[in-house]
């Protein structure tokens, strides 16, 4: 604990309520991911859990609830050691939201899922009722309740998922990227609830705005250890230690003319591709006696369940068009990508460079296309980070030698160089994420669609991406919350919902139009995103130290 002034630490009380003591663990295939964890929560703390991706803090939160084993040490709750009794006791009082939320949401209804907890208690039915109907309606679900969980949004299964937390009423609450996912009006809402939770709260996160507003101290784990226990306020507001634990966001106001305070400036690689800001934007048109690359006319798509997620959508996209699909959780952006992708198969008229996008088609769509999914869990499915990347193109029929070079040449563009023979199954979120990158990368395609590709993304891992994709030549179709990752990749933004595309803007004009800030309480705005307000850093301070890029 040094370079910060030892009074600046949290003080902690005799009695914590949750300890973890020389807490060791090991995955199966031998990879350590926690070294001799010490660490004290006291009743009523609100403590980040901050790192680079794969430092260990999901990991970490899955053993102070009992989820996993330590290989050595102890997890402590209220004093006594996490096992037999106290370890149901704990199960009982210890909320965890997932990262994935379809880990946790398995019953046939919204409802049975948020229900399922409290019958396990032995609650009666009206309780139970009545308990459900209030977790429902803090996460502005309650119209969904007999809907089925894997017929939702990411978001939507996210605010799920918490409902089955929330409805337990427990006295600690573990989250494990929470903000994942969300729009900007529903992350405003989780904010606002969880700042109404009056018991202890353990947030995982790489959003820093968020859990400023949320959290008081700050553990920075690194490589499977806890280097670093910080007031938060103390953390985020020290350049060098931001920059020393790879918590650097300084990044993303460079994209917007290096300081935060130019919030509606394009980012100069949007700028460069964009016309002069004006009115919406015209729908791309071909060059003369060419085919667009994609073109949709009155597409719609229905869900088995009755949902209409897509409606009447006309879309024309060129080669070499980067744009965002923009739109609150359940707007349909991510039914429109799978479509676009042939994964599903709409009503309507759907092409590609001329041709109707058909299951018929679909083993010839993917040698064009890459879908990195939002959830990078549904397409990594081989026994090592080799196998995964090599994959698509072995299937392509290309010979051993360029498929070794490609391999080494994506798994080195994501920053997972020396990671060839390890299991996905054992990465973290963010790196299963950038592993879900390379192995599309590896096939060289001429369509990149990525579906919230930030999301669980440490900022270091987040700048990589921004480089990797501002570098490819290829068309780029993407969904995104984050408005810094859309100004400086995209040149075109599509705004939906409930199925529609209500808006076709040039990037640039939608960064700039104030009237976004109430548009469907989305609140997309540049400065939103910035949050500078949030923060509430010595800016001046803060880029006085800023490294030079």
């Amino acid at each position: 604990m040094h370079d910060i002034d030892q009074a600046l630490l949290p003080k902690h009380l005799a009695n914590p309520l949750l300890q973890a003591e020389q807490l060791s663990y090991s995955y199966g295939n031998g990879q350590q991911a926690l070294d001799r964890i010490e660490l004290s929560i006291a009743a009523g703390d609100r403590l980040a859990l901050v790192g680079q991706n794969g430092a260990g803090k999901t990991t970490l939160a899955r053993l102070l609830i009992g989820l996993l084993r330590p290989r050595s040490g102890r997890v402590l709750y209220a004093g006594v050691e996490l096992a037999g009794d106290q370890l149901r006791r704990a199960r009982l009082e210890i909320g965890l939201l997932f990262q994935d939320p379809d880990d946790q949401l398995f019953c046939n209804s919204l409802y049975e899922d948020v229900a399922f907890g409290l019958f396990n208690r032995g609650l009666a039915p009206e309780l139970v009722a009545d308990r459900v109907r209030r977790a429902l309606t803090t996460v502005g679900l309650e119209h969904l309740a007999g809907k089925p969980p894997h017929h939702l949004s990411t978001g939507q299964k996210k605010r799920a998922a918490l409902a089955t937390q929330l409805a337990m009423e427990p006295l600690v609450l573990i989250l494990d990227e929470p903000t994942a996912n969300l729009d900007p009006h529903q992350e405003q809402l989780l904010l606002e609830q969880l700042q109404r939770f009056s018991g202890t709260l353990i947030a995982i996160s790489h959003d820093l705005p968020f859990l400023c507003e949320l959290c008081d101290r700050a553990v920075v784990l690194e490589e499977g250890r806890i280097h670093h226990d910080y007031s938060l306020r103390e953390l985020v507001s020290h350049p060098p230690s931001m920059r020393r634990h790879g918590l650097d966001f300084t990044f993303r106001f460079s994209c917007c003319g290096g300081h935060p305070e130019a919030p509606r400036q394009v980012p100069p690689t949007a700028a460069a591709a964009v016309q002069a800001e004006g009115a919406e934007a015209a729908p791309s048109q071909p060059l003369t006696g060419t085919v667009p690359l994609f073109q949709l006319r009155d597409l719609h798509y229905t869900y088995p369940d009755g949902t209409r997620a897509l409606r009447g959508i006309d879309l024309t996209i060129e080669a070499g068009d980067s744009i965002a699909l923009v739109g609150e959780n359940g707007a349909g952006k991510s039914t429109l990508l799978a479509c676009l992708g042939g994964i599903r198969l709409g009503r309507g008229d759907c092409r590609f460079h001329g041709n109707r996008i058909e299951r018929k088609h679909g083993g010839e769509l993917w040698r064009h296309l890459g879908v990195v999914f939002q959830d990078s869990a549904d397409q990594l499915f081989c026994a090592s980070c080799r196998e995964e990347v090599a994959f698509g193109p072995e299937q392509m029929g290309l010979s051993k030698s360029e498929v070794a070079r490609r391999v080494e040449q994506a798994l080195c563009q994501v920053r997972l160089g020396g990671y060839e023979e390890r299991v996905p199954l054992y990465l973290s979120g963010g790196e299963r994420k950038r592993l879900a990158l390379a192995s599309v990368l590896g096939m060289e395609p001429e369509v990149l669609i990525l579906d919230e590709p930030t999301a669980g993304l440490d900022p270091r891992s987040q700048e990589l991406l921004l480089a990797i994709l501002q570098r490819l030549p290829t068309t780029k179709i993407l969904v995104s919350h984050d408005m810094f990752f859309i100004g400086a990749v995209t040149s075109r933004t599509l705004v939906m919902h409930q199925g529609k595309i209500i808006k076709n803007y040039l990037t640039s004009q939608f960064l700039s139009d104030k009237a976004l800030s109430s548009l469907n309480q989305i609140h997309y705005t540049y400065k939103n995103r910035c949050c500078t307000e949030i923060l509430g850093l010595d800016q001046g301070a803060y880029f006085q130290h800023a490294p030079d890029r």
